[in-house]
C-alpha cells in the first residue's frame, strides 16, 4: 500500500504512522513547556497504533498547488518561482531548492511506478485548498492508468470523548499515532470520479489563476488578494509583531492557509504603503518585524 499525502509535515507524520510504536515514542527524547508531565500523561499523549506497512511507502505529491501557476510541469520554472515567492525569506540556497524539487520528482515517479505495478494507492485528502488541489492533480496524472485507488477524507472534527471534540483543517494536525482511527473512512475511488476530478484539474490549469480556494465545498480559482480581507479586518490599532499576528490568524481561521502566504500578502501591504515597518525587532526571525497601520 502506497500512502499519498500533500505536504512535508503530513509525509513526516505518515512515515511515523506506518509502523507507530507508542513505547518507543515515550522512551525517546521529549521536549515540553512548563512542568514535566507524569508517566500517565505521557502514555495518554502517545497512545496509538500503527497504520501498517513500510515507512518508505509514503509519497508527498505537489507543493502548494493552491498557489501560483499550474499550467506547466510540477517542478518547472513556474513552480520554482512559487517556491521563491513563499520561502525566499527563509534563506534557502539554490542547492536546497534543487533538492526539494528533486525529492518531489522522485515521489511522483514512485507514485507512477506503483500505479503501473498494481500496488494499491491510498490518498489522504482534506478540504485544505493545497490538499484538494493535490488530489485533483493526482487524479489527472493517473487518469489513464488502471490502478486501485482509495481515499481517506479528513472529517472536520472527531469526537475525542463524550464531551470533547477536536477540529482539523488538514492531515498535518493529526498525530502520527492517531491516523489509524480514520482508516474506517477509507473508500474506493471509482474510475468515473477520477475522470471528473481530472477534467476539473484540466479546467483549473487553463484558468491558471494566481490562487485557488474552497468555497461552499468547491475548489475554484480566485484573485491573489482573496484572503486580504482577513488580514485587514484583524489588524490591531497599535504596533504589532508580524509573527504573533500571523499566529493569531492561523488560530482563528481554520482555512488550511500557510503562514508563508499570510506573510507574502503582508509584505505586499507594506510595499503598497498600507502598513509600515516600525522596527525589525528580531532579524533572525523571518517574521520578526514590528508593524503599524498607516
Amino acid at each position: 500500500m502506497l500512502e499519498v499525502v500533500f505536504s512535508d509535515s503530513e509525509k513526516g507524520s505518515m512515515k511515523l504512522a506506518k509502523n507507530y510504536n507508542e513505547k518507543s515514542m515515550i522512551g525517546g527524547a521529549i521536549s515540553y513547556i512548563g512542568e514535566k508531565p507524569n508517566k500517565a500523561e505521557l502514555e495518554k499523549h502517545f497512545e496509538g497504533q500503527a497504520v501498517g506497512g513500510n515507512s518508505k511507502d509514503v509519497v508527498k505529491i505537489g507543493f502548494s498547488l493552491d498557489i501560483g501557476e499550474i499550467s506547466g510541469s510540477i517542478d518547472g520554472d513556474e513552480r520554482q518561482n512559487v517556491f521563491l515567492k513563499l520561502w525566499e525569506r527563509f534563506d534557502f540556497d539554490n542547492k536546497e531548492q534543487e533538492q526539494f524539487f528533486l525529492n518531489q520528482r522522485k515521489d511522483m515517479e514512485y507514485l507512477l511506478s506503483a500505479a503501473k505495478s498494481g500496488i494499491p494507492i491510498r490518498i489522504w485528502k482534506s478540504n485544505a485548498p493545497y490538499s484538494t488541489c493535490g488530489f485533483y492533480f493526482v487524479c489527472n496524472i493517473l487518469r489513464n492508468l488502471d490502478c486501485d485507488i482509495s481515499v481517506v477524507s479528513l472529517p472536520k472534527y472527531k469526537h475525542r470523548s463524550e464531551n470533547e471534540i477536536v477540529e482539523y483543517s488538514h492531515w498535518g494536525e493529526v498525530e502520527a499515532g492517531k491516523f489509524y482511527q480514520f482508516l474506517h473512512l477509507e473508500k474506493q475511488l471509482p474510475q468515473i470520479e477520477k475522470g471528473i476530478a481530472s477534467d476539473y484539474w484540466d479546467d483549473l490549469m487553463v484558468e491558471n489563476a494566481p490562487l485557488r480556494t474552497i468555497i461552499n465545498g468547491k475548489l475554484i480559482s480566485v484573485p491573489e488578494n482573496f484572503y486580504d480581507f482577513i488580514i485587514t479586518k484583524n489588524l490591531p490599532e497599535n504596533d504589532f509583531i508580524m509573527a504573533r499576528f500571523i499566529g493569531k490568524l492561523l488560530g482563528k481561521y481554520n482555512l488550511g492557509i500557510s503562514d508563508s502566504w499570510y506573510a507574502f500578502r503582508i509584505d505586499k501591504m507594506i510595499a503598497d504603503g498600507k502598513l509600515v515597518i516600525v522596527e525589525n525587532k528580531d532579524t533572525s526571525h523571518p517574521y520578526g518585524k514590528v508593524l503599524r497601520k498607516t
